[in-house]
């Protein structure tokens, strides 16, 4: 199977946004042109506007960027919250799942970036919040898809997990902080209860996060073809992001998703 082959989920189990992303993919990943500039580089220029569809979902938007008084307040807040952790489990636990088979050498310095071992703060915040810590149970049919993605290029193109974690560190790690204080100050936590996969980096921690990350990436041993592979990934990681926050915003108290939610607003190429 081709690096970026169709995604393998059973076709009774996805969702009709999921088969519009499974069917429309090789039509959606566009080559990317070759240059000389770093991979960071690249990726960045090259994921912008799927990275900026994602982090506009209006689950996000609505969760960490609305008011938390009124009806939408603890509560309901705490209960969307925890659906969201819930997804960031599964995906980071399949994550460090396979790793030991897919950090060859020539990628370890990315793929195992002590950063990204956030499996057991995520348990702790949901054992915080709720008690326990199912996953399974709870995960989104979209969360599965990109689960198994996950597990599908570890076993056939390890370099494409490089994508998944620049993917993870922008859209988690490096708005953190932000999102850190705004849950702690929203629930009246202390001492990071509740809080643990977000963390309370320094901006100085995150800048040195950033550039360590980046040099990483452009240290990588790739070949040109890899290297566009890995834009390519990194934009579907993005889009599977836009469809798990969608999917959670389906029915959920005081989020209103747009008719007919997700749509795939975006150009896979872009």
């Amino acid at each position: 199977m081709s690096a970026t082959g169709t995604l393998r989920l059973p076709r009774n189990e996805q969702s009709a946004r999921v088969r519009r992303l499974s069917e429309s993919e090789a039509e959606a990943l566009q080559p990317v042109a070759p240059t000389s500039a770093p991979l960071s580089v690249l990726l960045t220029e090259g994921t912008a506007r799927a990275h900026e569809q994602a982090e506009r979902s209006v689950f996000l938007q609505s969760l960490f960027g609305g008011s938390w008084e009124g009806i939408y307040g603890q509560y309901v807040r705490a209960q969307h919250y925890v659906s969201y952790l819930r997804q960031l489990h599964m995906l980071y636990a399949t994550y460090e799942s396979v790793l030991p088979r897919a950090a060859r050498t020539s990628l370890t310095p990315v793929l195992l970036m002590p950063e990204l071992r956030r499996a057991d703060a995520l348990e702790a915040d949901l054992a915080y919040f709720c008690g326990e810590t199912r996953t399974e149970t709870f995960a989104c049919v979209e969360t599965r898809l990109h689960a198994e993605r996950l597990r599908e290029v570890a076993e056939d193109a390890p370099h494409l997990l490089v994508a998944h974690v620049y993917a993870r560190c922008v859209l988690d790690l490096f708005t953190a902080p932000e999102r850190s204080r705004l849950v702690a100050s929203a629930f009246e936590l202390e001492d990071s209860r509740g809080t643990l996969f977000h963390g309370s980096a320094t901006p100085d921690e995150l800048t040195a996060l950033r550039v360590r990350l980046n040099s990483r990436i452009d240290g990588l041993e790739l070949e040109e073809d890899e290297a566009r592979e890995i834009i390519q990934e990194a934009r579907m990681a993005f889009r599977l992001q836009a469809l798990v926050c969608d999917e959670l915003a389906r029915g959920a108290t005081g989020i209103s998703p747009p008719s007919g939610g997700y749509r795939g607003g975006f150009s896979a190429s872009q």
